[in-house]
């Protein structure tokens, strides 16, 4: 590459990174979703002693006592949640997450690119898949998506410092270095348990981080080298199989429901292994199910800009239906070719590793990424918009890493260049385009401070503190008790916040909701066994028969014990 071609990719890598992170900013502008605000109800351990589901209803599995390395995630969420109880807070941790995470990848790039021109690369497809189509908004999702994707980009980047010598010109990859430096036992004790610690964290807050433990081991092997770090290495990854072993069975155990199989059957139509339990296949058509499951571009298409995305956490038909196959094909499109080069370049690399006789860590670590959202492609059925978030960053990931193989193939490194240079600027498009989509829309619910009309299951971002005093103007007519006195609450999205502090609140949408309450058919019933304090909620989410016995402030209402009488049935 000329000096003119350097300055381009330079100037262009500056201007994809700029519009992904200034995307990431108007994620701002984006309604709270409801399962931003499930999951804070689900790892409540450190205010209530137990994690929780929405509900009770699926008896001892549903109030679980998380391992003790689990404690710390759990304190965490409860003192940012209890001291900032505003949906505001939640989108700005998950806009500031999402820049940290791009970061972090930046910073990656920085380390593994052998040249100039190759960082500016790598960091442009790595932007670029980040920022096309919706993907920048799904990243601010405050998810447990968020936490597992950063602490594996974080794992790979403390691993990668040991990686290069200095000028990168160390033999035998021709100006592809690895440092010949042993690591002394201080280093590699702090590398090994700083990335034990991160995948501690990432098992905290999903089972899905347990798919990643091979390439968090990976990560601990390659950060040190010598005989002096392998105490250090061994110790670390004995000790994370461990905490595996352990998470594991909370999380499979947590998410059974032995105590109402309607629920049980819910969640196990979502994946394979589901279904392979509850006998809806057998194990001779698990082999056919797997392969015909293989489809990564499903979670591509779940990034595009649909015609009904799912529960309207965006705005539904925005777009045609011809324009939707239009960006999902193009979106693939990108996403294919980026994959293809990352395959090629890992083949070139494991040539060179057997003819070096060296292991590069870079294509082994990118295999335990990719290895990580295979299994979860070919086990789940249901494929949401979140899942997206999960799959596209480690993908992207894995992409990377695998770009950066250690290969003497000189014409692929010159083509992934051309490359680069045609999806930054449709990167660049992209991020105007669905601005013009959905700016709009996004600008008109940030004024919004109660219904959201083109965003029925979202709350509104901004202005909560008129909708906290309405909720306790309404608790006080109800004579309910303080927060921290009230247990088993029946809430909603928007009364969880003032109510934080409770004992054991239950969700609307697994107590009156008819599509996840499962065997409750009594409100009420459900309510008086669980010596709930009340329920408290928007009017217009609140049962017809319930609403008739409540009493109203503003646009919330309450109903308290004394007056629930019977209750209506379902």
């Amino acid at each position: 590459m000329n000096k003119i071609d350097g300055r381009l990719f330079a100037h262009l890598r500056k201007a994809v990174v700029f519009g992904v992170l200034l995307a990431l900013v108007a994620g701002m502008l984006l309604p709270v979703y409801t399962d931003e605000i499930g999951w804070r109800l689900q790892e409540r351990a450190w205010l209530d002693g137990v994690d929780k589901l929405y509900s009770d209803n699926c008896g001892p599995n549903t109030l679980a006592a998380p391992p003790f390395f689990m404690w710390p995630v759990r304190w965490y969420s409860a003192f940012f949640n209890t001291h900032f109880p505003d949906p505001l807070f939640i989108r700005i941790s998950g806009v500031a997450y999402a820049i940290a995470f791009i970061w972090l990848v930046l910073r990656l790039v920085g380390r593994i690119g052998r040249s100039g021109e190759e960082r500016d690369v790598l960091a442009i497809i790595a932007a670029s898949l980040m920022g096309l189509g919706v993907m920048p908004l799904l990243l601010v999702w405050s998810r447990p998506e968020q936490p597992i994707f950063l602490a594996a980009a974080s794992a790979v980047l403390i691993a990668s410092a040991g990686w290069r010598s200095p000028g990168n010109m160390f033999a035998p990859f021709n100006g592809i270095a690895y440092s010949p430096a042993l690591a002394s036992p201080g280093t590699a004790w702090r590398r090994s348990l700083m990335i034990l610690a991160l995948a501690l964290v990432a098992l905290s807050y999903h089972f899905k981080a347990v798919l990643l433990v091979p390439a968090f081991i990976a990560c601990i092997a390659f950060a040190s080298r010598g005989r002096a770090a392998l105490g250090a290495r061994l110790a670390a990854i004995a000790l994370l199989l461990a905490a595996t072993a352990s998470g594991s069975h909370y999380w499979v155990k947590r998410m059974e429901c032995p105590m109402d199989p309607i629920v049980a059957k819910q969640h196990a139509r979502q994946n394979l292994a589901g279904q392979l339990n509850m006998g809806t296949i057998s194990k001779g058509q698990l082999v056919l199910k797997v392969l015909g499951n293989y489809k990564l571009h499903n979670y591509v298409e779940r990034a595009a800009p649909s015609v009904d995305p799912m529960s309207s956490w965006l705005p539904i038909n925005r777009v045609s239906k011809d324009e939707m196959d239009g960006w999902r094909g193009g979106m693939t499109i990108i996403w294919g070719v980026s994959l293809a080069f990352a395959v090629i370049s890992f083949i070139g690399g494991s040539i060179a590793m057997l003819r070096e006789k060296v292991v590069p860590p870079e294509p082994v670590i990118a295999l335990m990424l990719l290895g990580a959202v295979s299994i979860w492609c070919v086990s789940q059925i249901d494929r949401n918009a979140y899942e997206a978030s999960y799959v596209l960053p480690l993908l992207m990931l894995s992409i990377i890493l695998a770009l950066s193989s250690p290969h003497r193939w000189a014409p692929v490194r010159k083509y992934l260049g051309a490359v680069a240079l045609a999806v930054g600027p449709l990167t660049l498009l992209s991020i105007v385009l669905v601005a013009q989509l959905y700016g709009p829309i996004l600008l008109y619910d940030a004024r919004q401070r109660n219904f959201l009309p083109y965003h029925p299951w979202s709350v509104p971002v901004f202005g909560y503190h008129d909708s906290y005093a309405e909720i306790m103007g309404a608790a006080r007519q109800c004579h309910m008790p303080f927060p921290k006195d009230a247990q088993n609450l029946l809430i909603d999205d928007v009364t969880y916040f003032a109510f934080m502090q409770s004992r054991l609140p239950d969700h609307e949408l697994a107590v009156m909701a008819p599509q996840f309450r499962g065997k409750i058919s009594d409100p009420i019933a459900y309510l008086k066994a669980h010596n709930s304090s009340g329920i408290i909620m928007r009017c217009r989410k609140m049962l017809p028969e319930l609403r008739e016995k409540a009493q109203r402030n503003g646009d919330f209402c309450c109903i308290a014990p004394p007056d629930w009488g019977d209750g209506p049935k379902g």
